[in-house]
């Protein structure tokens, strides 16, 4: 059984489409396509549909499968629209077709026509393309067709040229082509394998081409059916089980799916669909079929609609729809017979151009009315079902499509009354349900008013000592200088006092009702890159684990600040968490003052770079670290040259500036990974990780030569002052246990640059 959209459904097939990428990996804009010949995936881009070249001449490419590139040609194009429609053909080559044998196909079906220059150009150009297995040509006007003939008898055209009969055809020469490129280089592992087309041949003798998927069936409370498209244009499908009206949405929804990712220039235009395992079809689904496959005519008009495989009964059904459908509908035996019927030019001009011959005009006038009005006479109008003429009878009467249709009317009928017997016995027993149940809420009502009587008095007793309290609860809250926040179990603000509203910065109607993430939270820490939103869902999720945290949160002019937090659930009667209330205080100034104090400890005052005592406690565990997965690892020693020269000459301000600009270079060399510390008066230190003796000699050669190159000022615009430093490095060795040994090793090395004439690096 075959579909289509509903009125209900306003788009056509390629509307509202999400972008995803074909078989091929391409990345296209719209809905995977394949190609219902060869099955394999079609890229199309929007910057390559509908450029214009020259007034009155436009292209629109795409790639099958890879390997095979398609331009569909439109208007009149001059030598000039020629020469810049093959620039825009030979960008699309180089980037996707290159290095690999390919097929290009022209579809002139809208060309109305070039120059003979322009002609001319277009051979001289497609001589230059390289692994360039064929030129296919379809739609050709007469004049073309000719030429196109006459060049190749000539050999005017002295690349491989051929011409097809319409897309079907081409995309077939070009699976040829290219499997008779790759066979010839001994590999076909260039071609496209993702979804191959099946091929068939029909006891007739034609040769068909049909594709399957995987995801073209739909299989749903005993209803089943598959999908497949046959030589490009027609979509064949074969139901089984029993057909209702709850599987009808699903099919619509797997029919456009499968109509979007058809990449044919027209698309299947024949339905054909088997129902030899077919039980059953609701009067109901029936109906809103005929509306579903009338709604697809309507965007996409039918050639042909043929079934196959039905019982009595159903092709009754068929036959009379044939009246009040818009498009020719026919009855095949098999499926071979059907592709027959698909082939017929006009299968409707047939059926409507059938005329009452001379020896039926006999029939009706010896019988076969007066049996036709014995069969309605016997009709029991009181039962369900028709009592059938014989069988030989209905098929030898001229007038079996007026039984057919009269079964039918009479089975719909049939199905109406009884669905209007079964709805008049649910109303009747919905009325009587109706009055029981009023009698019943009746006395439950005059019971209920007498309790409200009494707790309306004792609710007034308690809604005065109730306002005493909230206005005693309202004093304190208002002139408390901590924030108090109260928040729901989903996260959303609905009350803050208003020395919080003044903290953050908000106006009570701008806060309530907004999210805690977001507002006065943000998602992540400044700092520490802490994720707020997985933290607030915890305190959501079990506030008494979170009674006491302190957190980052932002105020509306987006200011950082710190708030110690006190939280308690607030529960209903049974234990489930209704609002979460928050008590804080700002601590934004403790917690500067700590950073501020983790910097001093573990940074050098002048240069910025780790002191002594942090550098060895973060080199001490990237040693471990390496050494234990004996990852590369390798340790730098640098010592200024002549630096005590540089502090006597010129002054303790200008060797600061020296030792400054000596750890700026160092950064601009070293990577974040890595790290730099100053240990001491002159000297540092640097440990590699994942790097070993023979990179870090490089990286020191590379920071020796930026500290030679670079230079401080003595005093503004005066003297230049230039410096120098010596290096010794090792690596990690596998005798190495601890740190300490490498830097004797390193030291060593130091050592021997110093002694050797400075300014060079020595490893050891």
């Amino acid at each position: 059984m075959c579909d289509a959209p509903t009125e209900a459904d306003p788009k056509g097939p390629d509307e509202g489409a999400k972008g995803t990428k074909t078989n091929d990996g391409f990345s296209t804009g719209e809905p995977d396509r394949i190609c219902p010949i060869s099955g394999w995936g079609v890229q199309r881009r929007p910057e390559w549909t509908g450029i214009t070249f020259e007034p009155g001449f436009k292209i629109t490419a795409e790639i099958i499968g890879g390997s095979v590139l398609i331009t569909h040609n439109h208007g009149r194009a001059s030598v000039e629209g020629v020469h810049k429609a093959f620039d825009f053909t030979e960008a699309i080559i180089a980037d996707h077709l290159s290095g690999h044998p390919y097929i290009h196909i022209l579809d002139y079906s809208n060309l109305e026509g070039t120059s003979l220059e322009g002609r001319r150009f277009f051979i001289r150009r497609m001589l230059q393309r390289r692994h360039l297995v064929g030129v296919i040509f379809y739609g050709l006007s007469p004049l073309l067709r000719m030429s196109t003939k006459l060049g190749k008898r000539l050999n005017m055209v002295p690349f491989n040229v051929h011409i097809a009969d319409g897309y079907e055809d081409a995309v077939t020469m070009s699976m040829a082509l290219l499997k008779a490129a790759y066979a010839q280089d001994g590999s076909a592992a260039g071609l496209p394998t993702s979804h191959p087309a099946d091929h068939y041949r029909s006891p007739d003798g034609v040769s068909h081409t049909i594709l399957r998927r995987d995801d073209w069936e739909l299989d749903m409370e005993g209803f089943r059916v598959r999908f497949e498209v046959i030589d490009g244009h027609i979509l064949h499908s074969i139901s089984e089980g029993h057909f209702r009206d709850i599987h009808l949405a699903p099919l619509i929804s797997l029919r456009d799916r499968i109509s979007r990712s058809l990449a044919s220039v027209a698309g299947p235009s024949t339905i054909v669909g088997g129902f030899e395992d077919l039980h059953g079809v609701d009067r109901r689904a029936r109906k809103y079929y005929l509306d579903a496959i009338t709604a697809w005519h309507r965007k996409a008009p039918l050639k042909r609609y043929i079934v196959y495989g039905l019982d009595p009964f159903m092709e009754a059904v068929v036959n009379f729809s044939r009246f009040v459908l818009p498009f020719p509908v026919a009855v095949a035996k098999d499926l071979d017979s059907a592709l027959i019927l698909a082939r017929e030019k006009d299968l409707a001009t047939r059926d409507k151009n059938h005329r009452v011959q001379p020896s039926e005009q006999e029939a009706l006038s010896s019988g076969a009315v007066e049996h036709l009005l014995e069969f309605i006479g016997s009709i029991d109008w009181e039962r369900d079902g028709v009592s059938n003429p014989t069988q030989q009878d209905m098929i030898s009467s001229p007038l079996s499509p007026i039984y057919d249709a009269i079964k039918v009317i009479k089975s719909e009928m049939d199905d109406l009354l009884n669905e209007k017997d079964k709805a008049e016995k649910a109303v009747k027993k919905a009325r009587d349900e109706l009055d029981s149940r009023v009698r019943e809420r009746t006395a439950e009502l005059i019971a209920t008013n007498r309790r409200l009587q009494t707790e309306i008095t004792e609710r007034r007793e308690v809604e005065v000592a109730l306002r005493s309290s909230e206005k005693n609860y309202r004093d304190l809250v208002e002139s408390v200088n901590s924030i108090i926040l109260r928040w729901d179990a989903e996260g959303r603000i609905i009350f803050m006092n208003p020395y919080g509203l003044k903290f953050f910065g908000y106006d009570a109607q701008d806060l309530i009702g907004q999210s805690v993430i977001g507002t006065i939270v943000p998602e992540r820490e400044s700092i520490s890159k802490r994720n707020l939103t997985d933290l607030m869902l915890e305190v959501q999720n079990d506030p008494d684990r979170f009674r006491k945290n302190e957190n980052e949160n932002i105020t509306r002019e987006g200011k950082r600040v710190w708030i110690y937090w006190t939280n308690r659930a607030i529960t209903d009667n049974d234990g489930r968490i209704v609002e979460i209330l928050s008590v804080g205080n700002d601590i934004t100034g403790r917690r500067h003052m700590e950073a501020e104090l983790r910097r001093l400890a573990t940074t050098d005052p002048l240069t910025g770079a780790f002191n002594r005592r942090r550098f060895f406690q973060k080199a001490r565990q990237e040693f471990l670290r390496h050494h234990r997965y004996g990852h590369p690892f390798s340790v730098l020693l640098m010592d200024m040259d002549h630096f005590k020269k540089i502090n006597d000459t010129h002054g303790h301000p200008v060797g600061d500036a020296v030792l400054k600009t000596f750890v700026e270079t160092c950064q601009s060399v070293f990577r974040v990974t890595d790290v730099f510390g100053r240990t001491g008066g002159e000297e540092f230190s640097a440990v590699l990780p994942e790097t070993d003796a023979a990179k870090a000699v490089l990286v020191a050669e590379r920071l020796r030569d930026r500290v030679m190159n670079s230079h401080v000022e003595a005093r503004p615009g005066k003297d230049l002052i230039r410096f120098t430093v010596s290096i010794g490095l090792t690596g990690l060795h596998d005798e190495d246990v601890a740190l300490e040994t490498m830097i004797r090793r390193a030291d060593n090395a130091l050592y021997t640059a110093k002694r050797t004439g400075r300014n060079r690096v020595v490893q050891e």
